[in-house]
């Protein structure tokens, strides 16, 4: 009876143990996961994330894909071919009103992409300022120009009289000179092309910034419904992987840029821009409270519909009003976030090049 209550208990501690191993590393599975542009520091923690093994770990098979901008992301996650994308907000809620399944379960970028930038000693401080002026953007057929032109309407500005958009091309050297020439007297930048004006031309002055009416939800991660439901344990482990790799390299930045030295060489070229440009991306995904790493600001979403609401030329599109709380959650942020931290930095301290 003795031997039989024994092998029982062995047999239960086994089966606890394999049970508590299975629950630790999942078995491995392929996701597609899509960015709008190249692979390299603006999208950072995927690739440090896949290289220190912080996917494997969590069982993903991390196949990492480009598709040409957040429309073609979001077509392609609705024609079933991949699981995951990362997808600028205004392109996030588009997609869901006109029907494509998804939710998006961790913010990417915790600050704005665009903001309106102008000299320092410039006399314009507000976006009712730029009446009569010129603003410079690479092109005319942008996604982030709609949004602009519904904000300067929004602050009393008629967009298509009282402010002429200049398409500057994508040479951000350009888009400095134009600046300091007066030939435009702001430009509208995503955060990435900022570093690039700036290392041009000096630093610039922020006119939006600081407006929390401003502070618009920015750039997301989604998964479609089929994987949240099917594969959930998988979106929380590719989530604590990235926000791993985030706390990895905001604990030692060298190590990160020499990981992506080797994912994406052609941004190394100049140690000094590359330095700057890691640092500012640091900025940017900087989680909205410790330890939190990819949670939401409701708030920035429900403003960002006000805007893509307002009814102007050039509209965005934005004629079905969404559940807000239907398309993005907070509820995974405290699973991706339960892991050693304490164990992160001290890897990223000790990591050798």
């Amino acid at each position: 009876m003795l031997r039989k209550f024994w092998a029982l208990t062995i047999g239960l501690a086994l089966v606890a143990s394999a049970s508590l191993a299975f629950a630790q590393t999942p078995p491995m599975k392929k996701f597609r996961v899509l960015l709008p542009f190249r692979v390299g520091i603006t999208f950072f923690p995927l690739s440090v994330a896949d290289e220190l093994g912080y996917m494997k770990a969590e069982g993903i098979d991390l196949d990492l894909q480009v598709a040409n901008g957040s429309s073609a992301v979001l077509q392609q996650l609705a024609a079933g071919n991949a699981q995951i994308g990362v997808i600028l907000a205004p392109n996030t809620l588009l997609g869901f009103a006109e029907g494509v399944k998804y939710k998006a379960f961790y913010d990417f970028l915790t600050r704005n992409t665009f903001d309106v930038k102008t000299m320092p000693d410039s006399p314009i401080s507000k976006l009712a300022h730029l009446k009569g002026r010129n603003v410079g953007t690479i092109d005319l057929t942008r996604g982030d120009l709609p949004l602009l032109r519904a904000q300067l309407q929004h602050a009393g500005l008629n967009p298509s009289r009282d402010v002429t958009f200049v398409a500057l091309g994508p040479t951000m050297s350009l888009h400095a000179l134009a600046l300091k020439d007066n030939k435009v007297q702001a430009l509208n930048l995503s955060w990435n092309n900022t570093v690039s004006v700036e290392a041009a031309g000096g630093k610039l002055k922020c006119i939006t910034c600081d407006s929390e009416e401003l502070q618009l939800a920015s750039e997301t991660t989604v998964a479609t419904d089929t994987v949240m439901k099917q594969d959930r344990r998988y979106v929380v482990g590719l989530g604590r992987a990235m926000a791993k790799a985030t706390l990895f390299a905001e604990t030692n930045p060298d190590a990160a840029i020499a990981i992506m030295k080797k994912v994406a060489p052609q941004e190394h070229t100049d140690p000094a821009f590359t330095k700057t440009f890691f640092n500012a991306a640091l900025v940017i995904m900087k989680p909205r409270q410790p330890g939190k790493y990819g949670l939401h600001d409701i708030g920035g979403w429900d403003r960002l519909q006000s805007f893509m609401a307002v009814p102007t030329e050039g509209a965005t599109g934005m004629t079905t009003k969404v559940d807000v709380k239907q398309l993005v959650t907070n509820e995974l942020v405290d699973e991706m976030n339960r892991f050693d931290a304490e164990a992160v930095r001290a890897q990223a301290r000790a990591y050798k090049q």
